[in-house]
């Protein structure tokens, strides 16, 4: 008989879809359900020309949600805002223990035990970090700076890291507070969710009581390539694994 875990996951997944380019969502969705019976997926669409694609290919799976991002922030943090209010509106963000928040190509590979995040009292993190982020000049842009001095953090970008894709877990008890740091960010273009990798470094150091912590380690000591990894048929030894696929806001849905 299947171990059930003792914690509930919920996944929150910013998608935008392209019939040129590979996607990956069926085969996450199929690795979340056998990894975690018990949990829930949020997939937040990015107004895809083409989503009734993956509505037919999701339409009998159980546990999951397809929701529009008809707000005027796009990219990650938009779609995880549509996320977190579907969440408060059905009253549901309770049920779950930890949310994990992902681009829909930087999937769920290997099964990762949460217990390890109750066992190093942890409440935000990235999946993964990269050590030399604040030597990045995108650490001094505008957006950048804003959301840092909000945080007081302008002056301790030595102390952060990335949050590599703007993928990255929060506990349960910080999904209202990471809402009222963000409610105000609008996202349109690619420039900006670069610029939010590196702000949510910060707003994750906060709401994890000052601490940088990662689950899969830094993006310097990957055991694949992010450019040329076959995401569903290589044998990668961590938890996630992204494919990079270039998409911006410019972008053409060509078929």
């Amino acid at each position: 008989m299947e171990e059930v875990d003792s914690y509930k996951i919920a996944f929150i997944i910013s998608h935008r879809y392209y019939r040129n380019y590979k996607s990956y969502i069926q085969y996450y969705v199929n690795n979340i359900q056998r990894c975690y019976s018990n949990s829930f997926i949020i997939i937040v669409d990015n107004n895809s020309t083409y989503i009734n694609d993956i509505k037919l290919q999701l339409e009998n799976y159980k546990n999951l949600v397809i929701l529009s991002n008809n707000t005027e922030c796009k990219f990650e943090i938009g779609a995880y805002k549509v996320g977190i209010n579907y969440l408060i509106d059905n009253n549901l963000i309770e049920q779950y223990d930890f949310y994990t928040f992902t681009q829909d190509n930087f999937i769920l590979k290997n099964k990762y035990d949460f217990n390890n995040l109750y066992i190093n009292n942890i409440t935000a993190c990235t999946v993964n970090s990269w050590t030399r982020a604040p030597m990045c000049s995108f650490f001094q842009r505008n957006e950048t700076k804003y959301i840092l001095h909000k945080l007081n953090l302008e002056n301790s970008i030595d102390k952060l890291s990335l949050c590599w894709c703007n993928t990255f877990i929060l506990h349960k008890s910080k999904i209202i507070d990471f809402l009222n740091i963000t409610k105000e960010i609008i996202i349109t273009k690619r420039v900006e969710s670069e610029c939010s990798e590196r702000y949510l470094s910060g707003i994750l150091y906060r709401l994890n009581n000052d601490k940088i912590y990662d689950i899969d380690g830094d993006i310097d000591k990957l055991n694949y390539d992010y450019w040329k990894v076959d995401s569903i048929n290589d044998t990668v030894n961590h938890y996630f694994v992204k494919k990079i696929q270039g998409k911006t806001e410019n972008t053409k849905d060509e078929f």
